[in-house]
């Protein structure tokens, strides 16, 4: 089975279009002042960079689904860590037991050195003095 013949008249508009566009030329200058505008653009590009964050992003090379899901994904993330942040908070009835501090007690020896702490795999250098049991 051969295709239908083309009708001349459903081209007409293009014919008329390209016959236009073999006439239409540039305003006058224009490929004078052709150089200067790209050496221009590219001085402006030198001297005026994009951020890094711009190149950055562009070298993701994402598509807009994929840009979209990150963002809902980032999204819920930052609402799900306000959630618990909130939800975490003690009430205002609720408090943490503490063992109250004796003020009268003034023999209270305080340890302390000014050398180094230790390190994280040296062994601890702590003064340890004996425990005193008072009735």
């Amino acid at each position: 089975m051969k295709p239908a013949e083309p009708n001349p008249d459903d081209y007409a508009a293009v014919k008329q279009l390209l016959a236009l566009k073999r006439h239409e030329e540039p305003p006058p200058g224009y490929f004078d002042r052709l150089p200067g505008e790209v050496r221009a653009r590219i001085a402006q590009a030198q001297a005026n960079p994009e951020p890094w964050w711009r190149t950055w992003l562009a070298s993701w090379n994402l598509s807009p689904q994929l840009a979209t899901g990150y963002a809902v994904v980032a999204c819920c993330l930052v609402l799900g860590a306000v959630w618990l942040g909130r939800n975490s908070n003690p009430k205002a009835g609720e408090r943490l037991a503490t063992t109250p501090t004796n003020v009268g007690d003034t023999n209270q020896a305080v340890n302390g050195s000014n050398s180094a702490p230790p390190g994280l795999f040296n062994t601890p250098s702590l003064q340890v003095q004996p425990a005193e049991f008072k009735k």
